[in-house]
């Protein structure tokens, strides 16, 4: 019996071994996934020059990978809001529209060029005759497909793999999620504006996977993320016109 023992060591220090080398693999593959929005968004924005090539190739190539990896998991947070929770993100949802549009309004000039924001969305075909349908699937699809990948699928991946490591996922796919912005922030704002929204992003990334871990469910991310921060962007898109005089 004793003459077992070595053999049944040397089996589970092997069994350990290939799980230790699954996950790293595992943990390299989410790591590279992580870093590929970055590229991809600056691949769009400066090679290809198109805010829609930019928008397909962040969905296709980033985002549905990872959801449809995580499918399984995924449905079972797909809790819809409640009453109160639609009250409250709509309340809030009024606040910070009116404070980002106000904010535009009086503060623009510090934080970039009007002019050179609307002569780079012409580049990029980002114009009024696609602005109504491309802005409602920016509002609709953009946010759900982003918290099905960076809440959903990135943070809970993360903690599942790195378990000594308290609030990886929360931390680390907030950090890539903002970094990710970096090059349409470069593109649109002055220099140091352009590492504070992002720096701004990280923190929001941080808020949103915060309420995931609260709520228990995507769709109220999902939801908060679009009445936050994507209508902004569309109403903020909608005020340069106006700034600006555009027909």
């Amino acid at each position: 019996m004793p003459d077992d023992l070595p053999e049944e060591d040397s089996s589970s220090s092997m069994a350990a071994a290939l799980r230790e080398y699954a996950r790293l693999r595992e943990l390299w593959i989410i790591i590279c996934m992580m870093i590929l929005p970055y590229s991809i968004i600056w691949l769009g924005m400066n090679f290809f020059k198109s805010a829609v090539v930019s928008l397909a190739l962040y969905h296709g190539l980033c985002l549905l990978p990872g959801i449809i990896w995580a499918r399984q998991s995924l449905l079972k947070t797909l809790r819809p809001p409640t009453y109160l929770e639609l009250l409250g993100l709509t309340v809030a949802c009024i606040l910070f529209s009116t404070g980002s549009v106000y904010a535009y309004e009086y503060f623009a000039d510090m934080v970039l060029s009007s002019s050179h924001v609307f002569e780079l969305m012409k580049t990029v075909g980002y114009n009024r005759d696609i602005f109504c349908p491309v802005s409602i699937y920016i509002v609709i699809v953009n946010p759900l497909l982003e918290e099905l990948f960076w809440r959903g699928f990135i943070m809970n991946k993360l903690d599942e793999l790195c378990p000594d490591f308290p609030h990886c996922g929360l931390i680390w796919s907030s950090f890539a999620y903002g970094a990710f912005h970096y090059p349409i922030m470069q593109l649109v704002m002055y220099p140091g504006w352009a590492e504070f929204g992002t720096i701004l992003l990280m923190i929001y990334g941080v808020i949103l996977g915060i309420l995931y871990r609260k709520k228990k469910s995507l769709l109220v991310t999902a939801l908060a993320h679009s009445l936050l921060t994507d209508l902004s962007a569309v109403l903020l898109m909608l005020a340069l016109f106006h700034r600006l005089n555009v027909q």
